[in-house]
């Protein structure tokens, strides 16, 4: 939410506690005053469209800012991402045409999956919308006269029957109408499993061959835990994994507790910070960041020394001293270690070398990377040792996404962690309740009298002060914990133990959903009825009842809700509204630019990287955005009609950051999907108990008994995905490794061989056969030929588009797999460069102070060190920068 939630809802509210009026819980088909949805249906659209409008311009302005994966795109395949044109809005036109190929191409297997989130959405709420609209609410107008829980004045002109309100049966307790929602009930459902089970196959089969087609080293590799002393050594531990028949190892890397290089290496990352400030206060710097043409560029202007060179001598000479003797001892451990045997090499190893090597103690476990993917694949699913938490094998994280600093956990270590972060969570939420539930109470300016008398007076006696109270101050405080705790738990799990950031992110999700479910859903639509719940926890059977009840007294505000977070805060994160818009007009206007962006680093850092894109604090809102729309969809077309835009127009938004602007480093292949799938279970659960409970409330038992089965068909349809489809998510089939490219096809073709599929010549013979007869080895070899030929550049005659469709069609590695390249599973401590402080740059280019090799500056410095020794010293380079897209 923003300030304009806070304002919009506060208003809302006092409009529902001005009602003098205090009965009981309305019918089915109406509840909620229509002038207030109009009212936020005014407001959120136009505030949407002037933000809209607003980020168009900014983003013609300045493109390189709103696109700045473009700028960072390879020099030799120009046409992996979509040139947007210079114009306000041609860039619509553009991200519509954007294809999964592109997306996956460009962004990676995981936005891939996260975009089927709410191309899924879209087509589970067009389908509802449109039954809503043209059946369900016509039936409900000609029996109530209500189009919808509240009267829908610009679609009551499409229905051309009048209201027939027969009189009431007096042999049923219900109106016969009411049996429409049952039967309503069942087909949306139904809708849902469908579409929820035909993306999940379509999410497994992308991702099949996606993996499967991929021979990188974190694809060859696996992670081992628990090994035993007496396999501390690589080549022991590669015989025993060699012998137990499960593939060729190619490659083991023990891992150590490198912890007191950690430490040298954050000291030498703050003097090099403390050293970039120096130069940079020393000269004037040429920033050069918003050209529309070209790259970002800071560099220091030469001609104009801000300050005399003594002082900066004086300022850098303790510095510099520490940052050699640092260089020295970093270089020593660098320089005894031997990559290829992870171990600390015993050839002229000195007294000194001999205390540097004790620094290090190995721990029980190691990353082994096999000859094949199948192998590796066959290796994670194995249980190698009866032992239990012995020789523990798990599918690797990627290089770039391990956590290094983790590692060196054993596993109780990590369980401990684990469980303190789960009372500290459970901790959590009991103070959401103490805090919480008081402030729903402030929703009504009754309940406060209730409760505290004098203090209702006291507040009922100022017309400002009620506003304030009861519309202003509970909304507010609901936004403060709805920002605050979601980075609260990024940060709890990253202090849990995870070994890789697409861990710490699949658990900051966890945390973060049960959060807002837990805060937005089941404390919230508890407000001013807490206690009566309490006495209903003996009785189970009433809590559909209760339930239903709440559901429909917080309608307005979930209405609210999805208006301003569909209309109003998608065009606020398309203007990056807490980062670029705020320092680059605010902070532009005001100077406070300068005091957060001081170094060259710091301007490369945030115009020419792209912003990472986390899911854990991005998605758990829409899932629960999502259950809320279901929960709502039979009883309320209007919220199922914004649902649908909603999620329009996320998916516009999310398509347009996410290919052009974000990047998501974390390497989860795709894992994210089980839990949406498993939450999207738990709202169509709570759908069917809302319905149940609603039809009880109208005294419709028998309907709501009709109502129940629906539960255990959930139920078992979930059961049937963990059994069945959540392997499937996590390990590669082996016969996709065979043929990754039509795996389908192969299939197909064993299934109506007329052979004899036990010959296992005659099954391989199948396998090795795709649609044009190529065996296994000429496939590789004709796509390796296609991708040389996809790397060429187009010829003149050539379309943009059609290099774009040569390049999909024949591009063999993926995005992982070339951000994958050249890595190893070596601490990176160990192999970085140590680079001198940067002094400007011009996209990749980078200029950096380098000093002579270590024995001369060890020398300088025991002799001492004046200006004249560093001014011979330094040496100024210009060197390209081989880093990820996020680095």
């Amino acid at each position: 939410m923003s300030l304009l939630d806070i304002f919009s809802f506060g208003w809302q509210i006092i409009q529902i506690a001005g009602s003098e009026d205090d009965k009981k819980p309305d019918p089915i088909h109406s509840v909620g005053p229509q002038r207030v949805f109009t009212a936020q249906l005014v407001l959120t659209l136009t505030s949407g469209l002037l933000l809209f409008l607003l980020f168009c311009f900014l983003r013609y302005k300045w493109p390189n800012i709103y696109a700045v994966r473009i700028l960072r795109q390879p020099a030799n395949n120009p046409y992996i991402l979509r040139p947007l044109p210079s114009n306000l809005f041609g860039w619509i036109k553009i991200v519509y045409k954007l294809t999964d190929d592109e997306i996956i191409m460009s962004s990676g297997l995981d936005t891939f999956v996260y975009l089927c989130f709410f191309k899924m959405g879209i087509k589970i709420f067009f389908i509802l919308s449109i039954m809503a609209i043209f059946i369900l609410s016509p039936i409900r107008y000609y029996y109530t006269g209500n189009y919808d829980k509240e009267n829908m004045m610009w679609l009551k002109m499409f229905i051309t029957a009048k209201p027939n309100k027969p009189p009431p049966d007096l042999n049923h307790d219900f109106p016969t109408f009411y049996w429409v929602y049952p039967i309503f009930t069942y087909i949306f459902s139904f809708v849902v499993f469908y579409y929820v089970f035909h993306f999940t196959n379509v999410v497994l089969r992308t991702r099949q061959k996606y993996l499967a087609s991929q021979n990188s080293i974190t694809d060859r590799t696996i992670r081992l835990d628990g090994i035993p002393q007496k396999l501390f050594k690589a080549s022991r531990l590669k015989k025993f994994i060699e012998d137990l028949g499960i593939g060729k190892v190619m490659e083991v890397k023990l891992i150590y507790n490198w912890s007191s290089l950690e430490k040298l290496l954050e000291k030498r990352k703050e003097l090099i910070s403390n050293l970039e400030y120096i130069y940079t206060s020393h000269y004037k710097m040429d920033i050069d960041i918003y050209n529309r043409r070209e790259i970002p560029s800071v560099n220091p202007n030469w001609s104009e020394p801000l300050k005399n060179k003594p002082q900066l001598d004086e300022l850098s000479k303790k510095y510099l001293t520490e940052l050699i003797e640092i260089d020295d001892e970093i270089k020593i451990i660098q320089g005894k270690y031997d990559p290829n045997l992870s171990v600390i090499t015993e050839n002229d190893i000195t007294e000194a070398d001999i205390k540097q090597k004790q620094r290090f103690t190995q721990v029980p476990s190691a990353f082994i990377t096999m000859d094949s993917v199948a192998s590796a694949q066959m290796a994670a699913q194995t249980i190698l040792d009866p032992r239990v938490y012995k020789l523990m094998a798990s599918l690797a994280p990627a290089p770039k996404d391990i956590i290094w600093e983790n590692l060196k956990l054993t596993y109780g270590e990590r369980m401990i962690k684990s469980y303190f972060i789960t009372f500290i969570i459970v901790l959590s939420y009991a103070f959401i309740i103490f805090l919480v539930v008081p402030l729903t109470s402030l929703l009504d300016l009754k309940t406060i009298s209730k409760f505290w008398p004098e203090l209702g007076e006291f507040i009922g006696q100022s017309k400002w002060l009620t506003t304030f109270v009861t519309g202003i101050l509970p909304p507010l405080l609901f936004t403060m914990l709805n920002v605050s705790f979601p980075y609260f738990y990024l940060y709890l799990s990253q202090k849990q133990g995870y070994s890789s950031n697409s861990d710490v992110e699949l658990s900051t999700l966890s945390k973060n959903f049960f959060f807002i479910f837990f805060n937005l859903f089941l404390i919230y639509i508890a407000a001013g009825t807490f206690w009566d719940y309490i006495s209903y926890i003996s009785d189970t059977t009433k809590i559909p009842v209760q339930l239903a009840t709440s559901l429909r007294r917080m309608a307005l505000f979930y209405v609210d809700l999805i208006l301003l977070q569909g209309l109003t805060m998608f065009p606020v994160k398309l203007l990056q509204i807490s980062d670029f818009f705020l320092l680059n007009i605010v902070g532009k206007l005001f100077y406070l630019r300068n005091l957060i962006l001081k170094t060259p680093r710091d301007y490369r850092c945030y115009y020419f990287t792209p912003q990472i894109f986390n899911f854990g604090i991005n998605l758990p809102q829409h899932i629960m955005i999502f259950i809320i729309i279901l929960i709502y969809s039979v009883v309320s077309t209007k919220i199922v009609t914004c649902g649908l835009i909603y999620f329009i127009l996320g998916l516009f938004v999310y398509k347009y950051q996410l290919v052009y602007n974000f990047v998501h480093p974390p390497h989860s292949t795709g894992k994210v999907w089980p839990m949406i799938f498993r939450r999207i279970m738990l709202g169509l659960i709570i759908f069917q108990l809302f319905m149940c409970g609603s039809l009880a409330l109208e005294s419709a038992i028998l309907l709501s008994l009709l109502c129940t089965p629906l539960i255990m068909i959930t139920f078992f349809l979930w059961w049937n995905f963990e059994k069945y489809y959540v392997p499937l998510n996590t390990f590669i089939a082996l016969r996709t490794i065979l043929n990754p490219y039509d795996f389908d096809k192969v299939f197909d073709e064993a299934e109506t061989d007329d052979t004899n599929t036990t010959n296992s010549s005659d099954t391989s013979a199948i396998l090795e056969a795709d649609e044009e007869g190529l065996s296994i080895a000429d496939e590789s070899s004709y796509l390796l030929q296609n991708e040389e030929e996809s790397q060429q550049p187009p010829t003149r005659n050539d379309t943009v588009n059609d290099a774009l469709e040569r390049t999909i069609t024949r591009r063999k590695s993926t995005l992982d797999e070339e951000r994958e390249q050249f890595t190893d599973y070596t601490y990176p401590g160990l192999i970085d460069p140590l680079d001198g402080p940067w002094i400007g740059f011009t996209g990749n280019f980078v200029s950096m102070v380098e000093y002579k090799p270590s024995d001369v500056l060890l020398l300088e410095h025991r002799t001492g060190l004046d200006a004249e020794v560093i001014d011979e010293r330094e040496l100024i380079v210009n060197k390209k920068l081989h880093v990820s897209e996020w680095e």
